[in-house]
């Protein structure tokens, strides 16, 4: 059983770091949301001099965002924190019987009687009740998040978002001539669309927090969180 605590321990430690960075991810793009995917606010900009400066700051932020989420979505390689490798590690057959006695282990269940007055038998059909939702939720959280996951991977805008990253790694300079004219590097110059940073942040959601629940025995409240993002952005762009 050592094993497979190590290995509930490696994925836990994983998987804290890809829901710093998630968070990280989720409130850069509420800052920035207005610079990244908002044409009637960036036509403030149009026919200026700054225009340029306007889409460079543009592209970059779409850019880091994209990459972050390829980064833990997507990576691969046995020391990358990434959903990729904690998936690969659901696949294990034997690993996830053992993951799931963990995961529905009833000896941490309380019990408290107040006068007393349970018996053993009370107290049984307690943690028979307990263990069989555990089991329940133990078998949704998992066939829902390896579907997700793989409809996920499948679908255009991963492939998009992938390819954001490898025009991350091959292009370093922003500037081309296009038509004689110079000018920064857009989305649409390599088939990539605004949206999607938005996108892959808000569809990798429940695939990391399902993957931590596993984990963890427990879970985040993510709604509040992001609320706080959407605060924060709020009150930094009334000032």
């Amino acid at each position: 059983m050592k094993i497979i605590l190590d290995r509930i321990e490696k994925n836990q430690l994983m998987l804290n770091s890809i829901v710093n960075t998630y968070f990280k991810v989720d409130q850069s793009l509420k800052l920035f949301k207005h610079l990244i995917d908002n044409d009637d606010f960036l036509k403030r900009w149009d026919n200026s001099y700054s225009e340029s400066g306007v889409n460079s700051l543009r592209f970059s932020l779409y850019m880091s965002i994209l990459s972050e989420m390829q980064a833990i979505m997507f990576d691969k390689g046995k020391k990358i924190a990434s959903v990729h490798e904690t998936i690969k590690t659901l696949k294990d057959n034997q690993f996830v019987q053992n993951l799931k006695i963990w995961f529905c282990n009833t000896s941490d269940t309380e019990i408290i009687s107040i006068d007393g007055s349970l018996t053993e038998s009370v107290i049984e059909a307690i943690k028979e009740n307990d263990y069989q939702r555990k089991v329940k939720a133990f078998d949704e959280l998992l066939s829902s998040t390896l579907s997700a996951y793989q409809e996920l991977t499948e679908s255009e805008l991963c492939i998009r978002v992938k390819l954001a990253r490898d025009k991350i790694i091959s292009h370093k300079e922003f500037q081309t001539k296009i038509h004689s004219e110079r000018r920064m590097y857009e989305a649409q110059d390599f088939g990539l669309k605004y949206s999607d940073a938005e996108d892959i942040v808000e569809k990798s959601q429940h695939i990391i927090f399902n993957v931590y629940s596993l984990f963890t025995k427990s879970s985040f409240d993510v709604e509040h969180s992001l609320k706080h993002h959407k605060r924060v952005a709020k009150e930094f762009w009334s000032k």
